[in-house]
């Protein structure tokens, strides 16, 4: 039992090692491929993004070549039109991520090695509790009774069943493609709006879901981490969140808005890579085109605001809800007062990361369990059934008598 207490202790407790400068190369050789990897990966995911989940929750080359297929026998000018605009949507985007990566020489102090490999490991640790958890549903599901792949496939089920759901909504009213496409896209950023304040005005979704996409120091792809945190939440917003966003755009239009999706991201996210680029934030702020696409986007230098930690920018609370997004234009953000403009290019760079700058644990399972572990630290030691449900429930500026923060190191609060 000594033993496997020490091996979860160190599991938990065991930081990252400094990395010696001579790896630099295989470091510089690994970025390369990810960025490459990443570039790619992330074009996949245009016919769904900010849509939500089940709105074309089976994204992928084959849903992209097919878009590809239909316009070239429909309209091929636009087919080749549209060709260009990918290949210079890819090029972009990848000479903007090796440019903001590459920015800081090879352990940089204010970016080295063990900062990047944590939270590249934070993020492939969400991909392992992802199947972890599908499989622990597969594992009940044989326990139940049933067939083991009809808990590993649960989740799909639920996108299934919520988009069946959906199709039971009538259109309401038959408005032309590209207006029911607008009037889908700023209605369900209204929901995105809240979902992603909710996420900065609870402290259990802050904790649990969001504070990891917020603690990097320095934005670059490889310590950008996923904006919501899959350990298992996930399975509690899936068919909602499928259902809502399914549901408004059947309200408008009786066929899937996928390839509208898809090519309107072509246009709009040349310029979404600068919301997490520190190294470019100023030449992206100092660009007319590029900060009037972020700002009709809802998305690049604007979003980088959101991630500052500056004192005159945070508003309301410590997590720094401004410029949160939802629809075009910061539409939701102008209406609810959480629109920050963007400063002078004289102005000094915004600081980014957690409120206070702690120095963080080097440790990436630990980063990412560090919310719940806070939160169920506090519900088991704080005895008062009022602190315990406000541990939960509570807004994220509350501090209860007895707390821990698991994520900051423990050297540094010596």
């Amino acid at each position: 039992m000594k033993t496997n207490k020490n091996w979860i202790h160190k599991l938990i407790n065991s930081e990252i090692p400094d990395f010696p400068d001579r790896l630099g190369w295989l470091e510089r050789l690994f970025l390369i491929g990810f960025i490459l990897v990443f570039t790619f990966a992330f074009i996949q995911t245009y016919p769904t993004i900010f849509l939500g989940f089940g709105l074309g929750d089976e994204f992928g080359w084959e849903l992209i070549l097919s878009f590809f297929e239909t316009l070239q026998s429909d309209s091929p000018n636009l087919f080749y039109a549209a060709l260009v605009m990918l290949a210079a949507n890819i090029i972009f985007r990848l000479q903007l991520f090796i440019r903001g990566q590459f920015a800081y020489r090879s352990n940089d102090p204010a970016l080295p090695i063990k900062t990047i490999v944590l939270f590249m490991t934070a993020n492939a640790l969400n991909i392992v509790f992802v199947a972890t958890t599908v499989a622990v549903l597969g594992l009940l599901s044989v326990w139940l009774g049933y067939d083991f792949k009809a808990g590993f496939n649960a989740v799909e089920g639920l996108f299934d069943l919520a988009l069946a759901y959906a199709d039971q909504i009538p259109t309401l009213v038959k408005l032309p493609i590209l207006v029911a496409f607008f009037l889908t896209y700023m209605i369900q950023g209204f929901f995105h709006y809240w979902i992603h304040r909710a996420c900065h005005l609870n402290r259990f979704l802050w904790l649990t879901l969001h504070r990891l996409h917020h603690m990097p120091v320095i934005l670059t792809p490889a310590t950008t981490n996923v904006v919501i945190t899959s350990i298992p939440f996930f399975l509690g917003i899936v068919f909602i969140k499928t259902f809502l966003f399914a549901a408004i755009s059947k309200l408008f239009c009786e066929q899937q808005l996928f390839m509208e999706m898809f090519f309107f991201h072509l246009i709009i996210t040349f310029a979404d890579p600068y919301g997490h680029q520190t190294a470019l934030f100023k030449e992206g702020i100092k660009s007319r085109w590029i900060s009037g696409l972020c700002f009709f986007s809802g998305n690049g230098v604007y979003h980088y605001l959101h991630h500052s930690r500056d004192a005159e920018i945070i508003t309301s609370n410590k997590t720094n809800q401004v410029n949160i997004g939802g629809g075009i234009a910061y539409f939701w953000d102008h209406i609810f007062g959480t629109f920050r403009r963007l400063p002078l290019s004289t102005d000094p760079k915004p600081e980014v990361g957690l409120w206070g700058n702690p120095e963080l644990h080097h440790n990436p399972l630990r980063l990412l369990l560090s919310g719940l572990l806070q939160v169920i630290y506090e519900v088991y030691y704080n005895k008062s059934l009022t602190t315990k449900a406000l541990c939960v429930l509570g807004t994220v500026n509350y501090v209860p008598p007895i707390t821990r923060d698991f994520h900051i190191s423990e050297q540094a609060s010596m």
